[in-house]
C-alpha cells in the first residue's frame, strides 16, 4: 500500500513537472512583439468600418465607411490619415492620428484630431504596457478630458477618455475610444468609438 502511494506521488510529481516545463519553454519560444514590430504590422491601406455611441445603454450609429492610410516613419512612428471613402459626400471627414513609443517614459503615446471634432487628443499607455507579447489583445492608452461642444442634446459636455489599441491580427484590428461624463446624472464610462480596420494593401 504504501508502494502504491509513493509511486502515484512519484507519478503526480513528474507530471506537475513535466506541465511546468512545458509552460516554461511555451513562454520562452513565444515571440515578443516589439514596438518597431507592432508599428510594422499597422503600416499598409486600410478600410475603416466606424461606429459611434452617444451613451451608455445606447445603439450604435453606424459612420460612413473610411480609408486609411498608414506608414511608419523612418522607423520611428506611425503616421495615419483617415478619410470618408466618398471624399466628396457631405460626411467627409479628415482625421489623422500619430502612434509611437517613448524610448525616455517606455510609453505608447497617440496623437489624433478629426475635423468632425476638431480638438487635439492625447492618450499614453503605462509602463508596463510598454512590451507586449503575440498573446496580448490590446494596448491601454490614459487621456486627460475634453469638452464637445454638442452631444446629443446637450451642449459643452466635459469627459475623460482613453483609447484602447488592439493587436493585428489576420489583417483586422480594432481601435476603440471610451468615453465618462464628467457631469451630468449618468456618468457611466461608454464605447464611444470603434474603428474596425482591414487590410486592403500591404505595404
Amino acid at each position: 500500500m504504501m508502494r502504491r502511494a509513493n509511486r502515484f506521488a512519484n507519478v503526480s510529481v513528474c507530471a506537475a513537472l513535466a506541465s511546468a516545463c512545458a509552460a516554461l519553454c511555451l513562454a520562452q519560444t513565444e515571440p515578443v512583439l516589439t514596438p518597431a514590430a507592432l508599428l510594422q504590422q499597422m503600416h499598409g491601406e486600410w478600410s475603416v468600418s466606424q461606429r459611434m455611441w452617444p451613451g451608455a445603454d445606447a445603439n450604435p450609429v453606424i459612420l460612413p465607411p473610411a480609408v486609411a492610410h498608414r506608414r511608419v516613419i523612418q522607423s520611428s512612428y506611425l503616421e495615419e490619415l483617415m478619410e470618408a471613402t466618398q471624399k466628396d459626400s457631405k460626411d467627409a471627414f479628415t482625421r489623422i492620428a500619430l502612434f509611437d513609443y517613448n524610448l525616455v517614459t517606455r510609453r505608447y503615446e497617440y496623437f489624433s484630431l478629426d475635423s468632425r471634432l476638431p480638438q487635439m487628443m492625447n492618450e499614453r499607455s503605462r509602463p508596463s504596457d510598454a512590451h507586449p507579447t503575440q498573446a496580448s489583445n490590446t494596448i491601454e492608452l490614459a487621456g486627460s478630458h475634453f469638452i464637445a461642444p454638442v452631444w446629443g442634446k446637450a451642449s459643452n459636455v466635459p469627459f475623460r477618455y482613453r483609447l484602447i489599441v488592439g493587436d493585428v491580427h489576420n489583417d483586422r484590428q480594432v481601435v476603440q475610444l471610451y468615453l465618462t461624463p464628467d457631469s451630468g446624472a449618468d456618468r457611466r464610462e461608454f464605447l464611444a468609438f470603434d474603428y474596425a480596420y482591414t487590410r486592403v494593401a500591404s505595404p
